[in-house]
């Protein structure tokens, strides 16, 4: 008899304990069902550009199959289990033990599955009127705190973390913004104003921490920008720059005084010519102490010469002159970064230089990077088509160490699937990655690292150097982003949070953001 009724209670057992995992598999089920479909953004997914975020595919793969066998197990299990123990109330409980044992093992599997995830916080109330359009932006703080972001109109400060203004700047009356400094410095940053088909000569000091204007200069002699454009402006410790014709103005960072105005000349060592040469800036950038300015020396009906020139910010005195390796007019000169100064320069001749330059001292020759070579085309952007962020563009290059890391397309595409990396001391190939997808934005991203935003919402991370993925190799999900971000926008990181930048504030949100 106790043999009977020892083996009566460990069949109980038995089955008491299938029941429970049959609510297991209810329960995970469930849970599945639930953060399976609700991974989805917008109910939708599927295809190239708009792919279901990682684990979607495997989570309710694995619903479905607990779903059959739970919902099969669960009537084998309490009928097994009722014929050895009768009773309604036990079943249930035993069902729902299992279902609640099973929901935190679930969710860390999910987790796993499904891979970082960074998910939209929150985005910026359209531009209204709907015509204005964006021309830069500036992160404001170590970590970037506050992103302004720069339209034809105003400047308009966007809290980080919220998305909540925090200040609003209108640009004068009649006034359009065409102009900005690449940088904040010790709290201040540089806008030009120009009035419709008129010169881009009124300069503003803006206090970016209250949106206050702090000082306003008149740049004298200019007459050739009268559109929104790059490297009109720099600023660096103690100093505001302004191009002119033929000259760039020096101005006290802190009160708008005028400091000096330096002439822009050609050398007396250039072969001499009866006809007038005029000297104009291309671009300017500040760092370090320094002004740089690219300058294009032409007569009126011939190109002389280009010139990289150095100047002191404390005098505005000549510093040093290198020759730029070109032979025809400058078509394009973008700085890419202010320090290590690296340009991208194009001339207008086919067959002459386009490419991006790094100048590693000593006074010699500019190493040399070519936007064509046999791997790959370098995809830079900049505003050189007349679209995007025209005053403060949003390359698809950044410069970390000694490392030009960039976007590139491959013989035969059309499009920038590539992330490649450029040493800026020889000019050598560092590495490369294919992403499979075009590339949208590139940004700084801790030390020596650098961040590439894809056009699927991924998220990928590289070290600089030596092109080693941080994290996932596939990246991180970026969730509900999809149709909220332009092929060509600024991403930068402010701390664990992302921020991205449209020019066209009317179609997308002027400004989102995106965290885990």
């Amino acid at each position: 008899m106790a043999e009977n009724s020892g083996s009566r209670g460990g069949r109980v057992l038995m089955s008491a304990a299938l029941v429970v995992l049959a609510g297991a598999l209810i329960g995970l089920a469930v849970e599945y069902h639930i953060l399976g479909w609700s991974s989805i953004p917008g109910n939708s997914c599927g295809g190239r550009y708009r792919p279901c975020p990682e684990g979607t595919t495997p989570t309710l793969a694995l619903a479905f199959v607990c779903t059959f066998a739970g919902i099969f197990g669960a009537i084998g299990a309490v009928v097994w289990f009722t014929g050895h123990r009768p009773g309604k109330v036990l079943p249930p409980a035993l069902l729902a033990t299992g279902a609640l044992l099973v929901l935190w093992p679930g969710w860390q599997a999910f987790l796993w599955m499904r891979g970082p995830v960074l998910d939209l916080a929150w985005k910026a109330v359209p531009d209204r009127p709907a015509t204005v359009r964006g021309l830069g932006a500036w992160a404001v703080g170590e970590d970037a705190g506050t992103v302004v972001r720069a339209r034809g109109d105003a400047l308009i400060a966007y809290d980080s973390q919220d998305g909540e203004r925090r200040w609003v700047l209108r640009a004068p009356v009649r006034e359009s913004v065409c102009g900005m400094s690449d940088t904040v410095v010790d709290g201040i940053g540089l806008v030009a104003f120009g009035r419709h088909d008129k010169p881009c000569d009124t300069v503003w000091g803006v206090d970016v921490r209250d949106g206050r204007k702090v000082w306003e200069r008149d740049a004298k002699g200019v007459t050739l920008h009268q559109a929104a454009a790059d490297g009109l402006l720099a600023a660096d410790k103690g100093v505001a720059v302004a191009v002119a014709d033929e000259a760039v103005h020096g101005y006290g960072l802190a009160d708008g005084a005028p400091r000096w105005t330096t002439k822009l000349t050609e050398p007396k060592n250039v072969e001499p010519t009866d006809d007038e040469v005029e000297c104009e800036p291309e671009a300017v950038s500040a760092a370090g102490g320094t002004t740089r300015v690219v300058v294009n020396c032409e007569t009126f009906l011939d190109f002389r010469s280009a010139w990289l020139v150095t100047l002191d910010n404390a005098t505005g005195k000549e510093r040093e002159r290198t020759r730029l390796p070109v032979e025809s007019p400058i078509d394009t000169a973008t700085v890419i970064s202010a320090e290590p100064f690296t340009l991208l320069l194009d001339e207008e001749d086919e067959r002459g230089v386009s490419a991006v330059l790094s100048f590693p001292g000593s006074g010699g020759d500019p190493v040399q990077i070519p936007l064509t070579a046999d791997e790959e085309d370098l995809e830079i952007g900049g505003a050189s088509a007349g679209e995007g962020l025209l005053a403060r563009p949003a390359l698809t290059a950044v410069v970390r160490g000694e490392a030009l890391v960039v976007a590139a397309t491959r013989p035969g595409t059309d499009s920038a699937e590539r992330v490649v990396a450029y040493s800026l001391r020889d000019g050598q190939r560092l590495w490369h990655a294919d992403l499979g997808i075009p590339v949208i934005a590139l940004a700084p991203a801790g030390d020596e690292e650098v961040a590439v935003l894809g056009a699927n919402q991924r998220l990928w991370t590289f070290d600089a150097a030596d092109g080693e993925r941080r994290g996932e190799s596939d990246g991180a999900t970026v969730r509900e982003v999809y149709g909220h971000v332009e092929s060509i926008g600024q991403l930068i990181r402010a701390g664990g949070t992302w921020v991205f930048v449209n020019s066209d504030g009317d179609n997308y949100p002027p400004v989102l953001a995106f965290r885990p």
